[in-house]
């Protein structure tokens, strides 16, 4: 076939070349086969690319295409819609891709003898250019000419230019080249003189003045329309051509003459009047929007992304490798004219709803949305304008980032770069807003998950700030209080040096802790202060060790809690610490069975780590305070529990991951005795037995250990290295016992659970302490100290046994341990104080509850009820 090469020349006409024009760059609002003025209401015979409003439908008219929510184009006002067919290679083996390609570049030309009286395209007017089947030059079809203007062949229209880092080359009517690095780009002319009629599906109602691009209209149309020209830029270096093939538009031409573009107009009437007035014969408009201020006004640099592509209107695959060209258009290359496909093809419409539809809102300082009242735009800077908490999602909306900042405990909420959300309580030192005209002015992005709202922009805050905020309580030292009083603010305290400030006892919640929370674990513990840091963990004591010092400056302690955003949990390396109010006069130990039981509280059970005391149970109608207490006292352990009403629980300790829960959670009448309360659901109240005597082996021991002091861990080795246990219930007597089984006679524990033993006492550098430094409960009997984080609690036995077999005996055996300071007698037995030694009184199956020593407990039942059944590890009942 012959390829009709035309050098592209300007003529000087009548009327000069001009730079009278705007351009206007539109994203792609839709791929698919429509085409709403050849095809009205159904599907087209091939695929088009689509820009402008995002209503574009199959049956498009000017007043559809008014609803918009936005255009995929930079001017807003104009709702028009502009197509031109998608370009697709063609591999060797016959499959088809979709080439790459970014949208359109529209031009409004002021151009022609008579362009001072070009006048705006009417609503919904429409017109198509281009030869669908043209797959060859024309060049026997002319303009319209005359004694003083000549024609040129109308194929002239279509050009194709390749953009090619080896170039420039010189622009063709044909695909004349395609391997172009920086794409080829498609470009065709619109007619620009108008006859005065309605649409004429032979386009009769609109003709090409003299020159195509200039010149002057013929008299049978006189009226002069501006003049649209399209570029279209595709990837053709984008696609793998290593095997072979070649490019064909969606309607099967391979030689680009069949190229063809569409128009509906849908512009806003008075904008567009005035930008014809104003700018379309204005030469240093120079195609700049910005120069052309009634364009500018709606003109933003966001199009594409605050009007991304919509789903397909056609139901049917256009992407990935297709066997065939959709609408079953079979490649042709001429040069004869290609005919209209015969298909049988019928896919579906599909309804898109109100997807394009919508107004956007743009608020004004001091309109709300909820309870948040919109503030301003708020730009960045070298520092986040907003600090304190971030995020960002696919979904942003302007709800979303209300809500997690509120969630955060901030009161002011910032979108940005359309999914992002930043948070704080105030902008930045050295930020400031816009003001208010500026803002209003300054062009932003749509929300990712919400078109119609606003989210910011590149380095642009929109800030709302919520009203009902209610900032926490101001804090003041030695005045502000928590948990009903029970604990007054003491300030923000660094960590020590050499340890934790606060190093007796410590917990952590990762999701609820709260200073409220941290207080009542240390209260449980009798320690003097309780302290907060990182958010989630909590440190009790009864001094300051370490080092610890207080910093004067309690903003220091700036981390919100992981319960309560509303309060500051201390923040890396520093306590928010607050002093526990200690009791004037003890209260006595809420007792029962004659004081054989003492209460210690209502506790967590279920989840992790399994039940909360796990040696031993039975389960039945027959459950009792009374019944729970004779079956765990014959078994000798020192703490029981009723749960779910009908549940007994036997152990020496509770799990790690149970905490204290009120008292009043623990209300389920006791199947055996209804006026007595066992526990309820996942919870178990706990009682002490106090006529449990630890089993110790005198022959193993052969004497009591004597506590020798606190002790360093050794510079060169460790201090007692002879022997090692950890137990997660470890004593002084349970590191004794192991030491004696290995005839060892020096003992030390350490960090509450890990014992040590030696032939020869403390060594390798290992040096005496002062005693406060060895603060460490066991965690086995919280009344005796178990070292520290290296340092030892030191014992020394008298006489050891070489065997480590002895016999048992049931008679109480008290250590001398590390002394302590001494309480107020009688103590509360609770469970970070559990007694674990007690002259043990005779014991019968049958114990009497007294009224007097009974505190919450009404009554119990005389005698002991027969279980109904009993386990020593299985577990009744799931929880």
């Amino acid at each position: 076939m012959a390829y009709h090469t035309k050098t592209l020349l300007c003529f000087l006409v009548l009327v000069a070349w001009t730079e009278a024009f705007w351009r206007m760059s539109c994203g792609i609002i839709q791929t698919s086969r429509i085409d709403p003025i050849i095809a009205p209401g159904t599907f087209s015979a091939h695929v088009h690319k689509l820009s402008g409003a995002s209503t574009i439908n199959v049956d498009s008219t000017f007043e559809s295409l008014q609803t918009a929510r936005c255009t995929s184009c930079e001017i807003q006002d104009d709702k028009s819609a502009y197509w031109t067919p998608q370009l697709f290679y063609q591999h060797a083996n016959g499959s088809f891709q979709m080439v790459p390609n970014g949208g359109t570049v529209i031009y409004y030309l002021g151009r022609g003898e008579n362009r001072s009286k070009i006048e705006p395209f009417p609503p919904g007017f429409k017109m198509l250019t281009g030869d669908n089947f043209a797959r060859s030059y024309d060049s026997k079809t002319m303009t319209y000419s005359n004694s003083k203007n000549k024609g040129r062949p109308v194929a002239d229209r279509v050009t194709f230019a390749c953009l090619d880092s080896s170039g420039p080359f010189k622009e063709r009517n044909y695909m004349w080249r395609t391997d172009c690095n920086n794409g080829m780009r498609a470009q065709i002319h619109f007619q620009s003189c108008w006859d005065g009629r309605d649409y004429q599906r032979d386009q009769s109602h609109v003709t090409y003045m003299s020159q195509i691009d200039n010149g002057v209209c013929p008299p049978s149309h006189p009226r002069k329309l501006p003049q649209l020209f399209f570029e279209v830029i595709y990837g053709v270096n984008n696609i793998d051509k290593s095997k072979g093939g070649r490019f064909v538009f969606a309607n099967g031409d391979t030689t680009g003459y069949g190229f063809h573009g569409d128009f509906l107009n849908g512009w806003n009437q008075s904008v567009l009047k005035s930008a014809i007035k104003n700018c379309l014969n204005n030469d240093s408009l120079n195609g700049v929007i910005e120069k052309c201020p009634v364009l500018a006004a709606s003109q933003t640099p966001y199009f594409s992304d605050n009007c991304p592509e919509m789903p397909p209107l056609v139901n049917e695959p256009i992407r990935g490798m297709l066997n065939a060209l959709p609408g079953c258009n079979k490649p042709s290359s001429g040069p004869e004219r290609a005919t209209p496909p015969v298909c049988d093809q019928s896919p579906t419409i599909n309804d898109l709803g109100d997807a394009g539809l919508g107004t956007l809102f743009d608020p004004a300082p001091g309109d709300m949305f909820g309870n948040w009242s919109y503030v301003g735009c708020a730009p960045e800077g070298t520092k986040r304008t907003l600090n304190k908490y971030s995020t960002n999602s696919r979904n942003m909306t302007i709800e979303y980032c209300t809500s997690a900042c509120k969630a955060q405990g901030y009161p002011l909420a910032g979108m940005e770069w359309g999914r992002e959300c930043y948070c704080a309580s105030a902008l930045t030192s050295g930020a400031s807003y816009m003001k208010a005209s500026t803002c209003a002015s300054t062009r932003k992005m749509t929300c990712a998950g919400n078109m119609t709202q606003y989210c910011g922009g590149p380095d642009l805050l929109t800030v709302w700030n919520d009203t009902s905020y209610t900032p926490p309580v101001e804090l003041v030292v030695g005045q502000t209080t928590i948990a009903k009083g029970a604990a007054t603010y003491h300030g923000c305290w660094a960590e020590g040096n050499g340890g934790r400030a606060l190093s007796s006892d410590r917990t952590a919640d990762a999701v609820g802790m709260t200073n409220e929370k941290c207080v009542a674990f240390c209260q449980e513990g009798g320690y003097k202060y309780a302290g907060t840091e990182w958010a989630q963990e909590c440190y009790c004591g009864n001094e300051f060790s370490n080092g610890g010092s207080n910093t004067s400056d309690i903003s220091q302690c700036s981390m919100q809690c992981k319960g309560d955003v509303f309060s500051y949990c201390g923040a890396g390396q520093r306590l928010s610490v607050w002093k526990l109010k200690q009791s004037d006069e003890p209260k006595g130990p809420i007792v029962a069975l004659d004081g054989a039981a003492r209460y210690v509280g209502c506790y967590t059970d279920g989840g992790s780590g399994g039940r909360t005391l796990p040696s031993a149970s039975f389960t039945g109608s027959s459950v009792s305070l009374d019944t729970c207490f004779a079956f765990c006292e014959k078994l000798n352990y020192p703490l029981f529990g009723m749960e779910y009403g009908r549940e007994c629980y036997c152990g020496y300790t509770p799990k790690t991951q149970a905490t204290v829960a009120p008292d009043g959670e623990c209300k389920m009448p006791c199947a055996g005795d209804s006026t007595q309360k066992c526990g309820a659901g996942n919870r178990i109240s706990i009682w002490n037995n106090t006529l449990y005597t630890p089993t110790v082996s005198t022959v193993a021991l052969n004497s009591l250990p004597k506590y020798l002091g606190c002790y360093t861990e050794g510079t060169d080795g460790q201090a007692l290295g002879d022997a090692k246990m950890t137990d997660k219930k470890m004593t002084v007597e349970a590191c004794a016992e192991f030491c004696s089984g290995k005839g060892l006679p020096y003992l030390g524990v350490q960090n509450g659970q890990d014992c040590y033993c030696s032939k020869k006492g403390p060594s390798n550098g290992s040096v005496e302490a002062p005693n406060s430094q060895c603060g460490i409960s066991c965690k086995g009997n919280k009344s005796q100290k178990c070292g520290a984080t290296k340092k030892l609690s030191v014992y020394k036995l008298a006489t050891v046994s070489k065997t480590g077999s002895a016999k048992s005996t049931t008679s109480p055996v008290e250590a001398k341990v590390q002394a302590k300071k001494p309480t107020p007698s009688p103590t509360k037995t609770t469970l970070a104080k559990v007694t674990t030694t007690s002259k043990k009184s005779k014991s019968t199956s049958k114990v009497k509850t007294t009224s007097s020593t009974l505190k919450r407990v009404t009554s119990t039942k005389k005698g002991n009820q027969k279980p109904t059944s009993t386990s020593s590890t299985a577990k009744p009942r799931k929880t």
